[in-house]
């Protein structure tokens, strides 16, 4: 599989590919979109199992990032930037999952991840993430969902109990 994204890599960069007119460049800018999303959600589920294994610890670096910025000529930043992504989706499996078939990009994967964070671990925010997938898959934009979020969000703080008032 990775020698077939390699021929992949090859072909997209290759002289027959500068071909393309206008429209066919938009299809491609598209397809590539759906595959950088879905091989995102590839690298970081072995990323994920990676982490947890420490299996940085065998090449002595003292953590994923370190380890990503000395071996795959990431910078530190980017590295951390990757390692925080991971660990971020990887609290929101519904997103994950959706990036990984393509019916969701990573980055507004991230930004949904963002938002329904606030909201505690359990079945809310997994309920709050499929509504919020549902919505991208009907057609609705990145500034729709940011509402719907706030509006979830607000929802679940109106039902808190006032920590300035006396029990």
């Amino acid at each position: 599989a990775l020698r077939v994204g390699d021929a992949l890599a090859d072909y997209l960069n290759s002289p027959a590919a500068r071909e393309l007119d206008g429209a066919a460049c938009g299809e491609a800018l598209i397809a590539l979109g759906r595959i950088q999303s879905r091989l995102a959600a590839a690298q970081a589920g072995i990323l994920c199992r990676f982490d947890a294994a420490d299996a940085h610890d065998a090449d002595g670096y003292a953590s994923s990032s370190a380890w990503l910025a000395a071996k795959t000529q990431l910078s530190r930043k980017d590295a951390r930037a990757v390692v925080k992504q991971t660990r971020l989706l990887g609290g929101h499996p519904l997103l994950d999952d959706a990036t990984a078939a393509g019916q969701l990009s990573r980055s507004w994967a991230r930004e949904i991840a963002g938002w329904t964070s606030r909201l505690p671990v359990g079945d809310l925010r997994e309920r709050a993430d499929q509504i919020l997938l549902e919505a991208a898959e009907a057609g609705a934009n990145l500034d729709d969902l940011r509402i719907i979020a706030q509006a979830a969000y607000e929802a679940w703080r109106a039902q808190q109990p006032d920590p300035d008032d006396d029990p």
